[in-house]
């Protein structure tokens, strides 16, 4: 059904300190010291990171046959009935955000907090330009790429990572590993779905989970990532 895993490294998206801030739960204007504090995580954490993702694209029928017949009606047969082809990633930022948050868990509390926002910040806009990439390719021959969704995310199981892990093996192309409770390492990864063509929908995000007190609800992102 695949035609091959691909593996693409990018170089690093333009970071949005606006964003890492939400995702820090700072719902106001940062001050002085807070700023001087996420200049210091940044420059601490950035040389370290690395942007890579491997995917793969094949036929949405088929793509979606390989998940069985326990996703049926969930958000994987919503999202692709209406698509002509689709494509499996997975991503991520690596190791080292890992290994600094681990280091500064206990002593600097809020400098963890900190990265872990940077993480975040960063392993989505490695998402979106990954996406932003699909959209350029495939506009060249005529198709609109859909919004991306993750297991997890709605009524789409978390234990679909098993699956996508299967078909793309991104434990030997990105150093991306999947335990027994479903959690990935490095932890700053997304897998997802992107359906592609025909009537693939072209928007999702807030409006569409379930998870109505979420306080990222009505953010810039929440694609389902």
């Amino acid at each position: 059904m695949l035609d091959g895993v691909f593996i693409e490294n990018y170089a690093a998206p333009p970071v949005d300190e606006r964003e890492i801030l939400r995702y820090a739960g700072n719902k106001a204007d940062a001050d002085e010291s807070l700023k001087k504090l996420l200049d210091e995580c940044l420059r601490e954490c950035l040389p370290v990171l690395s942007y890579r993702v491997c995917y793969a694209v094949g036929k949405a029928r088929e793509l979606e046959e390989t998940f069985g017949g326990e996703y049926k009606g969930t958000l994987l047969t919503r999202r692709l009935c209406g698509a002509e082809y689709a494509a499996a990633f997975a991503a991520t930022v690596g190791l080292g955000i890992d290994r600094l948050i681990l280091r500064y868990t206990e002593v600097a509390p809020t400098k963890a907090l900190l990265l872990q926002a940077i993480g975040a910040e960063r392993i989505e806009a490695l998402c979106d330009a990954f996406c932003k990439d699909m959209q350029t390719e495939w506009a060249t021959k005529g198709f609109k790429v859909g919004a991306r969704f993750s297991a997890g995310y709605g009524d789409f199981p978390l234990t679909a990572q098993r699956k996508i892990f299967a078909l793309l093996s991104p434990e030997r192309r990105i150093g991306l590993t999947l335990n027994g409770s479903l959690l990935m390492t490095p932890t700053k990864s997304v897998t997802a779905i992107v359906p592609i063509g025909g009537n693939a929908t072209l928007s999702g995000g807030c409006a569409e989970c379930e998870l109505k007190e979420c306080e990222m609800r009505g953010g810039v992102r929440g694609q389902g990532t």
